[in-house]
């Protein structure tokens, strides 16, 4: 730090002679100064520690292909920001749509298969009815013909005998009745008191009456005498006639059942047909949806392996990698991770949801501990600590190197980059950006905390102090404001307090 009052002097000596020469011409205005400005704000007071690692995304998820094929489009690169479900590459698809569109035909011909069985099927159970049908007819007839037989065997009840009895006494009656009429028409007939005609009706009924008679009294014989051999004998052969159709019907039967079997195999077996070709259908169709590789989750693409023209296969690299690496790594770096190695005899001092500083080139961020690793390091000895930083911005990248220190109290205070303040003398003093221009404002400093003034007096909260510039500055010169550059990684600003500064006050 340089101090300021030879140069204080010698601008007042210069000032009051300008005045003396001539006091009617206009006072010189001071040039404007570009600086960097900041807000004062409370940050904790960390302990320092020797403390580094390396930024890796909060989260990586791996992305192949789930299908092999053939590369005829690439989507994005490293650094490149996707959205879940973005297409991040394509395969050539004509192979995978052939092999779909047999596996459809395939489904149409075992539907179809299926369907003619089922038809089978029902044809089989109709012919099975048909044949339990004429079962039970054939059984109906043996019914029928041993009762037949039995009535053949057992000859007619005595009420029938009786009946036929009665027609023949019957029949007798008629037939004295017209032999009587027919005598006495006879002599009419001779005495010339009745016509031939006349005489002939009564010999028709005589004759009628007597066969009549001839009739009832061949049935009356039947019935006293029984069924003759050759009657018993047509019985007998009507049953066992009945008996073999029930056989056959029986064996019908047997035959539908089996041909029932036959068709209930066949539809069974051409279900198990068209269902494997459903799944060869649908396992088509996936595969043909998987020729699209989409991003399994949103985040920048952090490694990519996979050109135009290459061969994959599923679920990893290329033929020639053999699956040994994914295609593309996506991974979210809205939020970074970092390990630290802690000493094993300084483990008991951390705990989950602890606050850490973290710093990358001078930027100041806080992060806070998720995870203790339950063993030490073999080789090392020590313990592995996770801490989660947030990066909203997404300008810190994994594998930066950060350093680190672990907040002790919760103690905090106002803290400044040692290049805001002046120092030199005994009064030591900041600038505040008022309205434009600078004003000197004297403060009371407590004790560094990571090359920054804690401040216990003079300022407050809210306060816009000069970070970068403040050394060229004087009381009342006016201000212009510039952004802090951000560094790139891997080198480091030439004014480190000053970017130190700008990313305190936007965390």
């Amino acid at each position: 730090m340089r101090k300021h009052w030879p140069m204080t002097f010698t601008a007042l000596v210069l000032a009051v002679s300008l005045t003396a020469c001539s006091a009617d011409q206009p006072a010189v205005e001071s040039a404007s100064n570009s600086v960097e400005v900041t807000a004062a704000k409370e940050q904790p007071l960390n302990a320092s520690y020797d403390l580094s690692g390396t930024l890796t995304a909060y989260d990586e998820t791996p992305a192949a292909f789930q299908t092999g094929g053939t590369v005829i489009a690439v989507n994005g690169d490293i650094g490149d920001s996707v959205t879940k479900g973005s297409v991040l590459a394509r395969l050539d698809t004509a192979d995978l749509q052939l092999t779909l569109d047999t596996a459809n035909e395939d489904v149409a011909a075992a539907q179809a298969a299926l369907a003619s069985s089922r038809a089978s099927l029902s044809d089989a159970r109709a012919g099975q009815k048909s044949a339990a049908a004429g079962v039970s007819s054939a059984r109906a007839k043996v019914e029928s013909a041993r009762i037949s037989q039995q009535d053949v065997l057992a000859g007619a009840r005595s009420q029938e005998k009786a009946q036929a009895q009665n027609a023949v006494t019957t029949a007798q009656t008629a037939y004295n009745q017209a032999k009587t009429e027919e005598a006495r028409s006879k002599t009419l007939l001779d005495n010339g008191l009745l016509t031939q005609q006349e005489y002939e009706k009564t010999q028709t009924a005589l004759a009628d009456a007597q066969t009549a008679l001839q009739d009832a009294q061949s049935k009356l014989s039947l019935q006293q005498e029984g069924a003759t051999e050759s009657e018993r004998a047509q019985a007998a052969a009507t049953v066992k006639e009945a008996q073999v159709g029930i056989e056959n019907a029986q064996a019908s039967v047997a035959k539908a059942n089996a041909a029932v079997e036959q068709a209930q195999a066949s539809v069974q077996q051409s279900q198990a047909g068209y269902e494997q070709k459903l799944v060869a259908k649908k396992t088509a169709q996936l595969n043909l949806s998987r020729a699209s590789l989409k991003a399994p989750a949103s985040g920048v693409i952090l490694t990519k392996s996979i050109t135009v023209g290459q061969t994959v296969s599923a679920g990893g690299g290329t033929s020639a990698q053999s699956g040994s690496s994914p295609l593309f790594t996506i991974g979210e770096i809205d939020r970074l991770k970092v390990q630290l190695p802690i000493a094993d005899s300084d483990i008991g001092q951390w705990k989950v949801g602890q606050q850490v500083s973290i710093s990358l080139y001078d930027q100041l961020r806080t992060g806070k501990v998720t995870k203790l690793n339950p063993q030490t390091n073999e080789s090392t000895g020590s313990i592995n600590v996770e801490v989660v930083i947030n990066n909203p911005k997404r300008d810190w990248k994994p594998g930066q190197v950060v350093k680190a220190s672990r907040q002790v109290s919760a103690e905090q205070g106002i803290l400044l980059p040692t290049e805001a303040v002046i120092s030199s003398g005994s009064e030591p003093y900041v600038f505040k950006a008022v309205n434009g221009k600078a004003v000197k404002t004297p403060v009371v400093l407590g004790k560094i905390y990571n090359n920054n003034y804690q401040i216990t007096s003079g300022i407050k909260v809210g306060d816009k102090i000069v970070t970068r510039g403040a050394d060229r500055l004087f009381n009342g010169d006016e201000l212009t404001v510039s952004q802090a550059a951000n560094p790139k990684p891997g080198s480091k600003p030439a004014d480190s307090s000053a970017a130190n500064s700008e990313a305190s006050a936007n965390d």
